[in-house]
C-alpha cells in the first residue's frame, strides 16, 4: 500500500476512536431515583410501643416526643416536634399508632422518684427507623439524668 495512504488513515482512525469513546461516556445509563416510600409520620398502620427506661428501672409518667424524617437528636426544645404524647402515671409505656415507615427520633422525659432529689429528672432519646408499614414494633428508650 502507498505509504502516503497510510499517513492520511492514521489521522482518521485517531479521530474515530476519539469519537467512538466520546460516545460510549456519553452513554452510561442514568441512575433512577427511587421514589420514597416512606412518608414518615402518623398516616400509616404501624404501631410503636416504647418503654421508657432509666438504666434497667422501668420510668411511668414519661412525656415522648417524636420527630419525623429524623435521624439525629434535633434538641431539647420540645416544640421542634412532630408529635406528643404521655405514659400513664402508673406505666412506662407508650403507643404511637398509625406511624408510617420511615425515621424518626424519639425523646423521652420523666422523673425517677428514686433518685435523690426524689424529682430527679431524666431525659434521653434516640432515632428509630423502620420499613415496616402495617403491624406493631417496640423500642426501649432510655433516659439518664445526664450520667
Amino acid at each position: 500500500m502507498d505509504q502516503r495512504i497510510m499517513n492520511s488513515t492514521k489521522p482518521v482512525s485517531a479521530f474515530f476512536i476519539l469519537v467512538m469513546s466520546l460516545f460510549s461516556c456519553q452513554c452510561k445509563e442514568d441512575k433512577k431515583e427511587e421514589p420514597d416510600n416512606c412518608l414518615e409520620g402518623r398516616n400509616g398502620q404501624l404501631t410503636l410501643v416504647t418503654k421508657m427506661l432509666h438504666h434497667a428501672r422501668p420510668i411511668p409518667g414519661c412525656r415522648v416526643f417524636v420527630k419525623f424524617n429524623a435521624t439525629e437528636f434535633p434538641g431539647e426544645d420540645t416544640s421542634l416536634y412532630d408529635y406528643k404524647m404521655t405514659a400513664d402515671w402508673n406505666s412506662p409505656y407508650v403507643s404511637i399508632d398509625s406511624l408510617a415507615c420511615g425515621n424518626y427520633y424519639l425523646y423521652a422525659i420523666g422523673i425517677d422518684s428514686l433518685l435523690d432529689p426524689s424529682n430527679w429528672v431524666c431525659k434521653g432519646g434516640l432515632p428509630f427507623s423502620t420499613t415496616q408499614q402495617v403491624g406493631s414494633d417496640s423500642i426501649h428508650v432510655y433516659i439518664t439524668e445526664g450520667d
